[in-house]
């Protein structure tokens, strides 16, 4: 029987976890959590939902170490509670955040169509995707080494380009901790952390990588990375665009006529891409472009590193019965779950057509946004119950200080959650993508808790009968 290759070393550990998180549309969260601050403190914020985003993380960390698998995310929620429990989850959890492929795939088609405009966006968007498919399918170690070339490549392009923008406003940075109001802090924080959301899905790979304590390791040490290319990026960003460029970057109708329509996405309402506005800034055409540059690599270390720990889930959730079998299938060659691939690219197009005939991307935010805040806070409800339920189980890697950290992430996370799916909006606009994505997650329940007490009992008994008459009779002694 086929099985998952070892072959992933730290590098690639770091490069998935950090790369998943590092996607286009964090760079428009940098100007919208600046504009909550009175000054270029953007850096205070993000470092302040950097630490959360660890304590979240070692959540993960301390059940990965207990349970090192690739069907880690439902079987931390089955060893704590019970597997129904954690097949609802998990559904809502993989389902819910593979709208990030939604709202990737349309920024990314539509940056590429803009300036080529003779390609259509839906072009660029099945070519993109037929890439990634292909990437995958081929193995581990090709996936792997995709995504480290382009990850390392986007985080030393940033950095770069942050250093000189310092460097040209002569390290000058005006009121680098004037914060303002707290409730302004509050709202920049939060929105940070949705800048940090995914890095967890590193632990579906770790059947793949050359040593199981790997996967904790490089899931803090790529917090650490991002932490350090957010808050160099965002102050830099914000310290050579001044207050007008925010503005412009904020509302792309204020744009003047001499800044190019490649300065955001075309959608129905405009979509602001303000990295691109301080490239141009600061390098103008060729900054233009070289930002237009970031974007793809963000789209494309985010979505590659989304492929291969998608399918690897929904292959383990195969493996283990919670999904029918076939979804379990490996190639013989390259030991790649490619039948969980299709599945996921399938479920993936259907997100990407929503998107383009909506042109909600909105929408899929608030939705992986909100699943994600739930998951950290099952994860912390999960750490907290094993502690008591099977305290004896080996843990290479242990929360220091009891329960109290898993309860401050349940505290915080529940509340950033509540406040994505119930908060105040903007825009009636802004509130119908916002009722949207509460009625696809409450959705995702129902569909998933219909499938946990309905169809997966019977999967369970079929396969379970399958492999009971496999088993030989035990021949009786004369």
């Amino acid at each position: 029987m086929a099985v998952l290759k070892r072959a992933v070393g730290l590098r690639t550990v770091v490069s998935t976890g950090a790369g998943m998180a590092l996607a286009t549309v964090t760079y428009i969260s940098f100007i919208e959590l600046a504009s909550y601050l009175t000054g270029n403190s953007a850096w205070i914020a993000i470092l302040t939902s950097g630490l959360m985003a660890v304590l979240a993380g070692s959540c993960f960390c301390e059940l990965n170490s207990m349970y090192p698998t690739a069907a880690g995310l439902k079987l931390y929620v089955e060893k704590a509670f019970n597997e129904r429990v954690a097949i609802i989850v998990a559904g809502v959890y993989v389902m819910g955040q593979i709208a990030i492929v939604g709202a990737e795939v349309y920024i990314f088609s539509q940056v590429l169509s803009v300036g080529i405009t003779i390609v259509p966006p839906v072009i660029w968007a099945i070519a993109f995707m037929a890439l990634l498919f292909f990437l995958n399918y081929r193995g581990i170690r090709i996936a792997g080494m995709t995504q480290d070339i382009i990850a390392y490549t986007m985080f030393a392009g940033l950095i770069l380009i942050s250093v000189y923008g310092f460097y040209r406003i002569d390290f000058n940075i005006a009121n680098p901790i004037t914060i303002g109001s707290l409730d302004g802090f509050i709202q920049a924080v939060a929105i940070g952390i949705s800048s940090y959301i995914a890095f967890e899905w590193v632990v579906t790979i770790s059947e793949e990588v050359t040593d199981v304590k790997l996967v904790p390791k490089g899931m803090m040490i790529g917090l650490g990375v991002l932490a350090i290319v957010y808050a160099l990026f965002s102050t830099a960003m914000t310290s050579v665009l001044g207050n007008e460029g925010l503005a412009w970057a904020l509302r792309p109708d204020f744009l003047p006529a001499n800044v190019p329509v490649l300065l955001w996405v075309v959608s129905s309402d405009g979509l602001p891409i303000p990295h691109v506005l301080y490239g141009m800034k600061l390098l103008g055409r060729f900054g233009l472009y070289f930002m237009i540059g970031m974007s793809i690599l963000a789209s494309l270390t985010s979505l590659n590193a989304g492929l291969l720990t998608f399918s690897r889930f929904v292959y383990a959730m195969a493996r283990d019965w919670s999904l029918p079998r076939l979804f379990a299938k490996l190639h013989p060659k390259h030991a790649t779950p490619w039948v969980a691939m299709v599945v996921v690219i399938i479920y993936g197009a259907l997100i990407i057509t929503y998107t383009f005939a909506t042109h909600f991307v909105l929408s899929m935010i608030f939705t992986i946004v909100a699943v994600e805040c739930m998951m950290y806070v099952i994860m912390a409800l999960s750490v907290i119950r094993l502690r008591f339920k099977d305290p004896d189980r080996e843990r290479s890697f242990k929360i220091k200080g009891g329960i109290v950290f898993p309860i401050i992430v349940i505290i915080i996370y529940g509340i950033v959650g509540c406040f994505i799916l119930f908060g105040p909006v903007n825009t009636a606009e802004d509130l119908l993508e916002q009722r949207i994505a509460l009625y696809f997650i409450i959705g995702l329940i129902i569909f998933n808790t219909i499938y946990a007490f309905l169809v997966w009992p019977r999967l369970r008994a079929k396969y379970q009968k399958i492999a009971d008459a496999r088993v030989p009779r035990r021949r009786r002694r004369p």
